[in-house]
Parts: structure tokens; sequence; C-alpha cells
């Protein structure tokens, strides 16, 4: 009898034992699964660039539910051909943001250089591709101005170019006489500016031609290499012997030139030139650069994450307009944006940072 027990104790201790790394096994494959999402999941907020998409998606689905409007061609025409002009500038911007500066004098400078096509063409007569060439080159030298001040003398571009925005401004208002320029309009500039190819407006041709090629540069080229190298260490990018200063001032010459680029092309679209052109334009252009995922400190950042915010904040706007609000409300809710994804970035980042980091990847 005892035998027979000792057995069946024997017995019923191995169950337990089998049982315990039965469930320790399956306790280790679920943490395993878990891990894998978790991976996945911080992944996920880690690509700025797939965030970003996922947003626009959302957004987009929203007001095509609420709206009825929203998504129909003409209005999707519009909201491409609108924010044409944003995104455009926003190439340099990220450029120039990515390089840890900033210009807030991009409004004023696209203002001053369209009331100039307007008065080259109407007044004195040049042609418009030359008078667009023109203003490119002046633009450039602006920010070549402004490049040179903050490097050279070291005096924060904030400041530099908040100076400009009123200079600027007030230049247009001078320069114009407060009157704005207008002219018929005939033939192939106002064709390849203000017309389409089929369906598609001419604006948003150009903004895939300026957008593709800032791509390419910024992160296929050695010059995109330094600019990141300048925006995202300063000192290292100086020691490894990149002129950081001759990074910076071509930034501002790349920005301030795309400014003439659009001055141009508004002119070839809607044949006026007034001196309040771009008046908020900076708010957003520096909207769509932080919406689409550039660092404000430098160093991170992707075109086609720019161009994303500038479809966004311009989804955003003729979404409410549509749902019966004002073009104000639209400008407050891309405030409210900006701050939002702002915060939320760093945030989700610091989160995701340190889950990759406790999953030892």
């Amino acid at each position: 009898m005892s035998s027979t027990a000792t057995t069946f104790g024997d017995t019923g201790e191995g169950d337990d034992i089998l049982d315990a790394a039965i469930a320790q096994e399956l306790e280790t494959e679920s943490s395993a699964v878990a891990s894998g999402w978790r991976r996945i999941a911080y992944g996920i907020l880690a690509n700025r660039s797939l965030t970003i998409t996922i947003a626009g998606l959302i957004i987009f689905v929203f007001f095509s539910l609420t709206t009825r409007q929203f998504l129909t061609a003409n209005n999707l025409l519009n909201v491409i051909r609108n924010l044409s002009l944003i995104g455009i500038v926003a190439v340099g911007m990220t450029y120039l943001l990515v390089a840890g500066e900033i210009d807030l004098s991009v409004g004023s400078v696209y203002g001053v250089l369209t009331v100039i096509v307007g008065l080259l063409v109407s007044t004195v007569g040049v042609d418009p591709w030359l008078a667009t060439l023109a203003v490119i080159g002046l633009g450039a030298l602006i920010g070549v101005v402004n490049g040179t001040i903050v490097t050279r003398f070291g005096i924060p571009s904030f400041i530099v170019t908040l100076a400009a925005l009123t200079a600027y401004r007030s230049a247009a208002l001078i320069v114009s006489g407060q009157k704005p320029s207008v002219t018929q309009g005939e033939g192939l500039f106002y064709q390849l500016t203000g017309g389409s190819i089929g369906l598609v407006p001419w604006l948003i041709v150009w903004l895939i031609l300026v957008g593709g090629i800032g791509g390419v540069i910024l992160s296929m080229s050695k010059f995109g290499y330094h600019v990141y190298a300048t925006g995202g260490n300063l000192e290292a990018a100086r020691n490894s012997g990149i002129d950081t200063a001759r990074v910076k001032i071509v930034c501002f010459a790349l920005t301030s030139g795309l400014c003439g680029l659009v001055a141009g092309l508004l002119w070839g679209y809607l044949h006026t030139a007034a001196p309040v052109t771009g008046t908020g334009f900076e708010f957003r252009v520096i909207g769509a650069v932080i919406v689409g995922g550039v660092l404000l400190s430098g160093g991170r950042g992707t075109i086609y994450g720019s161009l994303v915010g500038a479809i966004i904040i311009g989804m955003i706007t003729s979404g409410l307009v549509l749902m019966g609000f004002s073009q104000d409300i639209g400008d407050v809710a891309t405030g409210v944006l900006i701050v939002s994804v702002g915060a939320l970035d760093l945030v989700v980042r610091r989160g995701a940072t340190h889950g990759l980091r406790m999953l030892n990847i």
C-alpha cells in the first residue's frame, strides 16, 4: 500500500512540474508575441513619414465622410492648387530647418517679389520668363544677405528674418504705391503657370518637380548629407571639414529663391500682383514643415513629410470651409495642429525610444 501511494504521489508531483513547465512556455510565447507587437508599434511611432501619412489619410477620410463636396475632383484639385505655392517654398524651408535655421520673412519676400514681377511685366514690359528669372535671382540674393548676417555676425536667424519680415512687407507697399499690377496674360508663360495639362493644373506639376528634385538632393547627395550634419551637430560637422556657414547660406538662398519662383507662378496664375500678397504665408509654410516632422532644432526631416504636412493643412482649411466655418477658423485649427503635433511628437518619440531600448532594439 505504501508503495502504491508513493507511486501515485510521484505521478502527481510529475504532473504539477509538467503543468508548470507548459504554463511557463506558453507565457514565454505570449510574451514574445506581445514583444513583437510592441516592436511593430514602437517602430511605427518612430517612423515619422509613416505616422504623418497615416494622419493625412485619417483626415482625408474624415472630411470625405462629413462633407459632400470634399471628395469631388474640382475640390481636390483646388486644394492641391492652393497649397502648391506653400509646398514649393516648404521645400526650401525644410532644408533651412534641417540645417538648424529658420526664415520668418518668406511671406514678405514672396510679397515684394510678386510686386516686382508685376511691375516688370505690366509697366516696364519685360518678358514674364525673364521677370521670373530676375526675381528668383533677387530672392536668392536676399537669402544670401540673410544667411551671411546670421553666420558672420552670429545673430540668430529668428531675429534677422523677423526684421526682414517687416522691412520687405513695407518695401512691397512702397514699391507698388499700394496699388496692384494687372495684365491680360497671354502666351506660353501663362499656359505653363496658370493653365492645366488635361485636368491637372500646371501649379501641381511645378510642385512635383520642385519637391522631387529637392527630395533627391536632400536625401541622396553630398550636400544633403552636409545639411543634416550641420543641423544635427554643428561642431562635429565643422570638425569633419564641412563648411557649415556656406551650407546655411545656400539654404537661405534656396528658400528665398523659391519665393521668387512662386511669385512668378502666382503672376502667371492670377495675372495680378497685389502688395498684400504673402500675408500670413510664412505661418502656413513653417506650419507645413513642422507638421511634416522637421525638427526646429535641426538635423531631422524630409521633403516628403513637409509636402504631406502642406497637404494636411490644405485639407483642414478646405474641409472646415466646406463644413460652414470661416477661413479664420481654419487658421486657428492650423495653429492648434502645429502645437499639438509638436507636443505629441515629443511625447511619442520619447516613449518610442524608451520602448525600443527596453526591447533591446
